[in-house]
């Protein structure tokens, strides 16, 4: 097994949950597993994705399609954010070139 991956069985035991829950995650285009000798694993950096989602299914018991939701309003806050930076720098260069 490559270190990159973890076993999704391994995950399932360990966060109790169901495998089926796992798949559909990827049916939603959420997670991308990866298969192996008949084994299916996930990738590390996919991990902290899959935990956020079961925090929001079992903690706060939202269903995949409250999910799929939650994860693409977080990510166009991301992507904003991320905008935001942009321009702030943008503003500040222009800033500096103005006091000269």
């Amino acid at each position: 097994m490559e270190t990159n991956l973890i076993s999704v069985e391994e995950i399932c035991a360990y966060h109790q949950v169901e495998i089926n829950f796992i798949q559909s995650l990827e049916d939603f285009g959420l997670i991308h597993t990866t298969i192996k000798k008949q084994s299916v694993f996930l990738p590390i950096d996919e991990l902290s994705k899959l935990e956020q989602y079961l925090r929001l299914a079992q903690d706060l018991e939202i269903n995949l399609e409250g999910i799929h939701a939650v994860s693409h309003l977080l990510s166009q806050l991301q992507n904003m954010q991320e905008e935001m930076t942009a321009l702030r720098n943008e503003l500040n260069y222009y800033k500096q070139l103005n006091k000269h």
